[in-house]
């Protein structure tokens, strides 16, 4: 049987003989606790900085890294529910302070105080409403990404609707077609390349109408492919899973037997990402939210900006598995002097 590329046991024992290969992280039992470490952000020329000032508590990490967690387990946002049986949605596009990982604290710009922003969970034939209030300190909207809406509930700039303004509102209204079934995600489309990367994103995932259709899986998580800039530079520099950088990245736990479901949304403006898990064999299923329909048996996932990809394996090893990008450099995170993994990875554990 394979072993995995490193157990939580070898990484807290090497952590334990002083290498700095977790820094001051520790790991136990899936969960990863990190003593305070935060930063302070702005933005400047569209590019975002930061400074090493406290601004977030233990507790608001804490809360953050849980976030993260809600995210990877599709815990979705639950709409107000009109009389005439519309469900309403609720955003409000900011700026705050988001962890990304130990010592780095962000500017982010994201929907409802989180990067990503809230999970959506859709059936088909529901009427939707999604009433964005712009608090940002520039325009914005929200496009629907692969999803056949209406020309005016798009969310492309002036096509024929203008941005929404800051501290305006508007309200995008549509129906829930069979063809929007699947994984998807949502996305400024004004200056999309900076708020996207500060967060301004989320998912969507669409189920028909009559469920049972659905193949059957055990576990169904989701794992949102970031990037943002950090330090004043140009090119993407730090890559997360569910809006977290390693270690605070949320770490899923599955059970010897499941077959499991992996939902990958890269909503990183500019980077590719090449996803492996260590130890598996990955069977990619759908793109784009469209089912194969002969799907792919694959040891590493290749996933541009935009895509979205869903695969499946059998989780019949039992250990700590890493699952990472194989892209060098998408696996740092910057100013890191204290551990050597970062960026786009996390742990699958099989029990």
């Amino acid at each position: 049987m394979p072993q995995p590329f490193l157990s939580i046991r070898t990484l807290l024992a090497v952590a334990a003989a002083g290498t700095g290969l977790l820094g001051a992280a520790l790991i136990v039992s899936g969960a990863v606790t990190v003593p305070t470490a935060s930063a302070a952000g702005g933005s400047a020329n569209g590019v975002a900085v930061h400074s090493a000032t406290a601004t977030l508590t233990d507790a608001q990490i804490e809360a953050q890294n849980q976030m993260a967690v809600n995210v990877m387990n599709e815990q979705a946002m639950q709409p107000k529910v009109l009389a005439d049986g519309t469900k309403e949605f609720d955003f409000t596009a900011s700026t705050f302070q988001w962890a990304l990982y130990p010592g780095k604290t962000e500017q982010a710009w994201g929907i409802n105080q989180q990067v990503p922003g809230p999970v959506i969970r859709l059936t088909v034939g529901d009427k939707v409403k999604f009433v964005v209030h712009n608090d940002l300190p520039e325009p914005t909207t929200i496009h629907w990404h692969g999803l056949a809406v209406p020309n005016d509930m798009d969310g492309v700039p002036d096509m024929p609707v203008p941005p929404i303004p800051q501290g305006g509102f508007y309200t995008y209204s549509f129906t829930v077609t069979k063809q929007m079934v699947g994984t998807h995600w949502y996305h400024s489309h004004y200056d999309d390349d900076f708020q996207v990367d500060s967060g301004m994103n989320g998912v969507m995932i669409v189920d028909p109408a009559d469920t049972s259709t659905l193949p059957h899986h055990d576990e169904d998580a989701l794992f949102v492919l970031g990037a943002t800039k950090v330090d004043g530079v140009d090119p993407e520099n730090a890559f997360t899973i569910d809006g977290k950088s390693y270690p605070y990245a949320p770490q899923l736990t599955v059970h010897k037997g499941d077959k499991v479901l992996l939902r990958l949304v890269n909503t990183s403006a500019e980077s590719y990402h090449a996803m492996t898990l260590d130890g598996y064999t990955l069977t990619i299923v759908a793109q784009d939210g469209q089912p194969l329909p002969d799907p792919e048996a694959v040891s590493v996932v290749s996933i541009a900006p935009s895509e979205t990809v869903d695969v499946t394996f059998t989780a019949n090893q039992t250990g700590d598995w890493l699952f990472h990008d194989t892209i060098q450099g998408n696996l740092t995170n910057p100013d890191d002097k204290l551990d050597t993994l970062g960026g786009a990875e996390t742990v699958i554990h099989v029990k």
